[in-house]
């Protein structure tokens, strides 16, 4: 059993909106059994919308259509669909009462325009949508199975959670997939697969998904017999032990706060290139106020002047970020303080080149300094330099025990 996303929207095309729907339904699938084969985006346009679905219908069994189903003159999904599949829209006058009442609690006139929402292709079943006026639609026969579902993201989740999927589960076997994953860093994609190569198992289902300077190794443990997963295990271990990041799915972020509080450590950050970045990762995981204890963006000379206590005469910036993190080590009384500098171009305001970054870490009795030449463009260099600054950290707590 197969399963196709048609997304329709101009806006997605257009860069103006990103296709969160897409990655949403991809996770919930995946941790319920099924996984998406097909995905495809079209314009609020007849023509594409009518090829997007002949294409998606083509190679799968479900196909779950997002978008359009707005009250404006642009959301045409359900009209051109029922064209399609030569299916009259009929009237559902009790919708029309319900989203009346829904406009007039909020004290105003529900607009002419709202009554398209109400309109349901014979043969389909109507699905309650909770967040918004337009509900959702689901077509059964023996064959296929459409759904066609709203596109904002909060009306779009709930549907799938609560019709798509008891739906599917009901219906058709899950998959037999155990995808685990391993994260690696300090690795370039290329040579990582060249040297994994070497050693996997032969009928192996994996795949490698890098993003700014972290790898993911996803493998399906199904793929592989007990004695050929352990082995596989151990020789990833073996060849790669000092790179890797974890062998699960999580943020970066998660890593270091897991290692901050099984040493009961507090941290504080000093950042100039990442503007932030660093803190806010780390405040992404619940209960990190326990062992973060504040950060300092000092974006300026004059920032980094003031938390020096004094004015800056040095255009070292190694020996400065050595001087920031002692200087927010005492300032916070923090077990371990890191600093990060850098040029994030594009173009550069000092005497290093765009890209170049020194992170310091010290705990007083353990003083670190790194030099690092990242590559990309302005955001990809300050994530890339926030990421290299939480792998330094991890490493280097690590040295510590």
């Amino acid at each position: 059993m197969k399963i196709g996303l048609l997304t329709v929207g101009t806006e997605i095309l257009l860069g103006d909106t990103l296709n969160t729907n897409l990655s949403s339904l991809g996770n919930i699938l995946y941790n319920s059994g099924f996984t998406l084969s097909t995905e495809l985006t079209v314009s609020d346009d007849e023509v594409e919308i009518t090829d997007g679905f002949k294409y998606v219908e083509s190679k799968n069994d479900v196909i779950i259509i997002c978008g359009g189903l707005g009250p404006t003159e642009d959301d045409i999904t359900k009209e051109v669909i029922s064209k399609y599949l030569n299916l009259e829209l009929i009237l559902d006058n009790k919708h029309v009462s319900w989203m009346e009442e829904r406009w007039k609690s909020r004290g105003i006139i529900m607009p002419e325009t709202n009554i398209k929402q109400a309109l349901i292709p014979d043969g389909f079943k109507k699905l309650i949508n909770t967040k918004g006026t337009a509900p959702g639609l689901h077509l059964e026969t023996d064959a296929k199975n459409v759904f066609i579902l709203p596109g904002p993201p909060n009306e779009f989740i709930p549907l799938v959670r609560d019709e798509v999927v008891p739906f599917l589960e009901s219906t058709y076997k899950g998959n037999t997939k155990d995808y685990q994953f391993i994260l690696f860093y300090n690795q370039a994609e290329s040579h990582l697969a060249s040297e994994i190569n070497k050693f996997k198992p032969k009928d192996i289902d994996l795949a490698y998904l890098a993003s700014k300077g972290i790898i993911k190794l996803r493998y399906d443990k199904n793929s592989l017999s007990k004695q050929n997963y352990e082995k596989f295990l151990i020789d990833i271990k073996d060849n790669f032990g000092d790179d890797i990041l974890a062998f699960e799915n999580v943020d970066i972020s998660s890593i270091l706060f897991e290692l901050l509080k099984s040493n009961n450590l507090k941290i504080t950050t000093v950042e100039s290139i990442t503007g932030g970045s660093i803190a806010s990762k780390l405040t992404q995981n619940s209960g990190i106020s326990n062992n973060f204890i504040s950060g300092d963006i000092v974006y300026t000379s004059l920032a980094k002047s003031k938390l020096l206590n004094v004015d800056l005469d040095t255009d070292d910036w190694e020996e400065l970020s050595i001087e920031l993190c002692f200087a927010s080590l005492k300032k916070y009384d923090s077990n371990i303080s890191i600093s990060i500098l850098g040029e994030a171009g594009p173009i550069t305001s000092s005497q290093y080149p765009v890209g170049k970054i020194f992170i310091a870490i010290t705990n007083n009795d353990k003083t670190q300094v790194t030099e690092h030449k990242l590559n990309g463009n302005r955001s990809e260099i300050i994530e890339r330099a926030s990421n290299k600054a939480i792998w330094e950290l991890i490493k280097f707590i690590k040295s510590l025990y």
